[in-house]
């Protein structure tokens, strides 16, 4: 093997060189046309997907055919794509005349956003000052309550009090009934020893009413069982038994007094706590009626900052309105001098007539040209002789 040569690799032994490469050829106009107005019914907003993969796929091949040959399926398809690429104009068309409504309106736009600025700080001025008014009578409300509630609570405290002085009378009762059953009708029937009348005795006198010195006598009168009685004995224990029933009448009369009390005092209780629940009632109210105008005021300052928002950023959405107007204006433009001005050609595209064929008819030579062209003839023959003898 001469020096220098290098045997190809065996990697490149199956390539195809480059010029035998087969090349993709290159499209046509119709092709490329298609192809920009495909693009624009993807684009088409309003048309399912389905049938925009419908249009995309049979539009190209009923372009290709001139408007005089297509047969009537390439004929409703065109007219689909037709309707289409009009809908997407006047969406186009909708946003510009949208976009120029705004920029005609923008000075009665910056009066309304003025407007509202200023009406919508009025109703916050207005919202505080009903916030300040629900608070005032939120807080009376709140103090009325407690007032009620204090009296309610002395209304509770004097019932039980009457209760229970009610209850101290009547256990009184039931003890010095129970003094005269169980002490004084036995030392009066059989008498008692001396331990028993001082008991009893004592008894008598916790209750008041009772004269000493006629509590004395009967340590005599009641040592003696009832046969033994003297007249002496018997006018004591009469004297003994009208104290015990004038001290009896007067626990009934002071039961019957605090009975009273106590019914009384159950009826101020009763008010007293319909007052607090009333009072209590138009607190809560009055609570509520003050969180729904705080929430009011919050509303009402939320409203106030977008429209002070609104009125500061007037400049900006104008020329943001403008800048939409101005892309809006350049889409509409592509889209007719592009899409739309490709589809109508290739829509309207009638098949070019057959230029005429144009048939070759003879000549005629009038006489006199005849007659010359053979006195020139001879002439020329002989030329043609003097030149060949010469040479």
């Amino acid at each position: 093997m001469p020096l220098g040569y290098k045997r190809p690799a065996a990697s490149l032994a199956g390539e195809t060189p480059r010029n035998l490469r087969r090349k993709s050829a290159p499209r046509s106009e119709a092709e490329q046309r298609c192809e920009v107005i495909c693009t624009a019914l993807r684009n088409t907003p309003g048309v399912p997907e389905a049938a925009k993969d419908l249009l995309t796929a049979a539009l190209p091949p009923c372009l290709a055919v001139t408007k005089d040959k297509r047969h009537a399926f390439q004929h409703e398809i065109i007219s689909m794509a037709d309707t289409a690429l009009a809908e997407f104009q006047e969406e186009l068309e909708t946003a510009v005349a949208n976009a120029d409504a705004k920029l005609a309106d923008s000075s009665a736009e910056k009066q309304r956003r003025d407007l509202a600025a200023s009406e919508a700080k009025t109703k916050v001025e207005a919202a505080d000052a009903v916030a300040a008014q629900t608070l005032t009578a939120k807080t009376e409300a709140k103090q009325f309550e407690e007032t009620k509630q204090a009296a309610l609570a002395e209304a509770l405290k004097q019932e039980q009090a009457s209760i229970a002085q009610l209850e101290k009378v009547s256990a009184e009762k039931t003890s010095l009934e129970s003094v005269e059953s169980t002490q004084l009708e036995p030392l009066k029937t059989a008498g008692g020893g001396k331990r028993a009348i001082n008991a009893l005795a004592k008894a008598l006198g916790a209750f008041g009413g009772f004269d000493q010195s006629l509590l004395q006598a009967m340590s005599t009168t009641l040592a003696k069982p009832a046969d033994q009685h003297t007249p002496f004995d018997q006018l004591a224990l009469k004297q003994l038994e009208e104290s015990l029933s004038c001290a009896k009448g007067k626990v009934d009369v002071e039961l019957e007094t605090l009975d009273a009390a106590k019914t009384e005092q159950i009826k101020a209780k009763d008010a007293a706590q319909e007052a607090y629940n009333k009072a209590k009632e138009d607190h809560d109210n009055a609570h509520n009626v003050h969180e729904e105008a705080v929430k009011a005021g919050l509303t009402a300052k939320e409203a106030l900052q977008q429209a002070e928002d609104a009125q500061n950023s007037f400049d900006a959405d104008m020329r943001e309105i403008a800048s939409s107007m101005d892309e809006a204006n350049k889409s509409l433009a592509t889209f007719k001098s592009g899409p739309l001005e490709s589809f109508t050609s290739l829509r309207d595209t009638e098949t070019p007539a057959e230029p005429p064929v144009e048939l070759a008819l003879p000549i005629e030579i009038p006489a006199a040209a005849k007659d010359g062209a053979a006195e020139v003839a001879p002439t020329a023959a002989e030329d043609g002789a003097v030149e060949a003898a010469a040479e």
